[in-house]
């Protein structure tokens, strides 16, 4: 199912993967776990956050197991305005919510 974040942003990859890490802002996360939950292949996955940790979107957490986590470098000034209008976009649902309620 699409998120709110990239049907008014476009459902890319690219948005998948951040929108992903949006949702899951607090929490560090495997790759091969995040390429299930949205059904890409783990190459792509590694891809992207590649690509990301090179943009320091993303940085290394921890090692369980022999498992690389990841999580959201919320110190990064782009990560910090992605935030904001991820934030932005769950309120345009809630509103859209409370007025489908009342009528």
């Amino acid at each position: 199912m699409e998120g709110i974040f990239c049907e008014l942003y476009g459902n890319t990859i690219r948005n998948k993967v951040l929108e992903y890490l949006l949702e899951n802002q607090d929490l560090d996360f495997a790759i091969g776990d995040m390429a299930k939950e949205l059904k890409i292949s783990r190459p792509k996955a590694y891809e992207y956050i590649e690509k990301f940790k090179k943009e320091n979107y993303v940085k290394r957490s921890r090692i369980v197991g022999k498992t690389q986590l990841y999580i959201l470098d919320k110190t990064n000034k782009r990560v910090k305005f992605l935030i904001k209008v991820f934030k932005a976009c769950l309120t345009l649902v809630l509103n859209e919510q409370n007025v489908k309620i009342i009528h």
